[in-house]
């Protein structure tokens, strides 16, 4: 048993040691505009993935639904999410809203006016066109993204920036809309378990 408290000691000290964190890397001259571009686009299907599966299957009589006053409704954060792929993801890679969108013209016009998109079914519609639209400006964005700097917001960005904010706020969206869903007893469709 003495033996033995020393040996326990030992590789609880390697253990310490090998949970010790790694100091973060630059990302290396193999970080291409291509390749950022195809790892954003990647995290970006997985949230519309879950985002569309969880927005067709909460009931359309639930996207007024809101957790108190003064707080978006489901159809409002759907719609949110639509419009910042419609307009603050193009802004952020020196881009703009798509031409046909016929939701006015400024940025605050068509935002204004996606927020009253409230029917399911046009909330779904818009939520894909989104969706679509951005992958569309993407695949045309090497040049901006290899400048690496965007005006926008007030001040100049760098593209990776505006990625990592735009992308970590849709992952806030997703957990919100996970949350209203799970408050109106709909189980998001990725967690259901097989029948």
């Amino acid at each position: 048993m003495p033996r033995l408290i020393p040996l326990c000691a030992a590789v609880g000290f390697v253990l310490t040691l090998g949970g010790a964190p790694l100091p973060a890397q630059a990302p290396g001259p193999d970080a291409t505009p291509a390749m950022l571009r195809t790892e954003y686009l990647a995290n970006m299907k997985a949230v519309e993935d879950k985002i569309v599966s969880l927005a067709e299957a909460i009931p359309a009589e639930k996207y007024g639904w809101r957790p108190a006053e003064g707080v978006r409704s489901i159809a409002e954060v759907l719609m949110h999410v639509a419009s910042e792929h419609y307009v603050y993801l193009p802004m952020s890679i020196g881009s703009k809203p798509p031409a046909d969108l016929n939701m006015g013209t400024g940025r605050e016009a068509i935002i204004a006016n996606l927020d009253k998109v409230t029917a399911k079914t046009d909330v779904i519609k818009h939520l894909k066109a989104s969706f679509a639209y951005q992958q569309s400006i993407l695949q045309g964005a090497d040049a901006v993204l290899s400048t690496g700097k965007v005006p926008g917001f007030g001040r100049e960005r760098s593209v990776l920036g505006n990625f990592n904010i735009f992308i970590a706020d849709q992952h806030e969206h997703l957990g919100q809309l996970i949350a209203y869903a799970r408050m109106n007893g709909v189980v998001p469709p990725w967690s259901k378990k097989p029948a």
